[in-house]
């Protein structure tokens, strides 16, 4: 699969098509937001799902890109059963991607790469596309707003506010600052994840008692913060650093922690239809997102309401190119409802 996305990658036309995103890789494409109004997430316990939104990505036999597809074009089957397509976004629609950076102890040695590659980043962008580009520790600090001039050379020096992390008021702030915004919406978020004061419980290991963070459905501060996300409407992207899947060489935390603050991270990507990677050097940043702003500039973005049975089961979803042969990418395999 990785050869078929690098031959698409590889002329200068195809490199000038994709644009926007920042970090992350994975072969599947991310989720992308209708142009029609927000998407409810996915989260069982928490709402139903009005309407859902994934994102595809089509290739020939050659692995060549596919990029004039319209709505009729497009099957959606749920459970095998088709449904209507109720909205439809070609590849070539406007985009606004909010980039935000974390400047903690554990990330802020790696903030002047991150502020540099931005710029190559910003390069790749088209006249109808936006950014807004903010660094985050005790608060958030925009450094690149919707409105400025995105030529100017992007940086961000030490700060007070890096020396605590409100990860959870950050992405708070993030979902009410898109969740107004019109068109396709995505957060492409580089953090640990960790948030001070994070609830923990007592537990004893070997005699001893010590604190644990909770499992997210436990804490309320998270599942807070995943319902403003989930409302938001935007996909939120995660490229994640020190967690128990790529630690750093000293870790701050337990391992038993570090998965604890991982499962966060991937239910956040998951319940808003984003997605995440575990870089485990920091030579492959700025690469990598590179190429996953290649991936998502070349997708659709595809929307529908589903049977919502409420049965609290997994329903799959599968789509298809009507007439062609063609290998497709998406990136969702399927949602689960509330239970009655």
């Amino acid at each position: 699969m990785v050869s078929v996305f690098c031959r698409a990658w590889q002329t200068r036309e195809h490199a000038r098509t994709a644009w926007v995103v920042f970090l992350i890789v994975l072969l599947s494409t991310a989720g992308m937001l209708s142009q029609n109004g927000p998407t409810r997430g996915l989260n069982p316990n928490k709402m139903d799902i009005p309407t859902l939104s994934l994102d595809v990505a089509v290739f020939d036999s050659q692995g060549n890109p596919v990029t004039n597809l319209n709505r009729s074009d497009f099957e959606i089957l749920e459970d095998g059963t088709p449904q209507t397509i109720r909205k439809f976004n070609p590849v070539d629609t406007p985009y606004s991607i909010l980039l935000l950076l974390g400047c903690g102890d554990s990330t802020r040695n790696r903030l002047k790469l991150l502020t540099d590659a931005m710029e190559q980043f910003v390069d790749q962008l088209r006249t109808t596309d936006r950014v807004e580009i903010a660094v985050f520790g005790t608060e958030v600090r925009v450094i690149l707003d919707w409105s400025s001039d995105r030529r100017g050379k992007i940086h961000f020096e030490d700060n007070a506010i890096c020396r605590g992390t409100d990860f959870y008021g950050a992405l708070e702030w993030s979902a009410h600052e898109l969740r107004e915004v019109p068109g396709r919406r995505s957060v492409v978020v580089f953090s640990d994840g960790f948030q001070t004061n994070m609830a923990r419980r007592e537990v004893e290991v070997n005699g001893i008692r010590l604190g644990r963070i909770v499992p997210p459905a436990k804490d309320e501060a998270f599942q807070k913060v995943l319902n403003k996300v989930q409302e938001s409407g935007a996909f939120f992207h995660f490229v994640a650093v020190d967690t128990d899947l790529n630690p750093a060489v000293k870790a701050a935390a337990t391992v038993q922690d570090l998965q604890q603050i991982r499962a966060r991270l991937e239910e956040l990507a998951e319940e808003s239809g984003g997605r995440i990677v575990f870089p485990r050097e920091t030579s492959e940043i700025v690469p990598l997102f590179l190429r996953i702003g290649r991936e998502l500039g070349l997708s659709y973005g595809l929307a529908f309401a589903p049977q919502q049975p409420k049965d609290g089961n997994y329903h799959t979803i599968d789509i298809r190119v009507r007439g062609e042969n063609y290998l497709v990418q998406q990136s969702r395999k399927g949602y689960k409802t509330n239970q009655r």
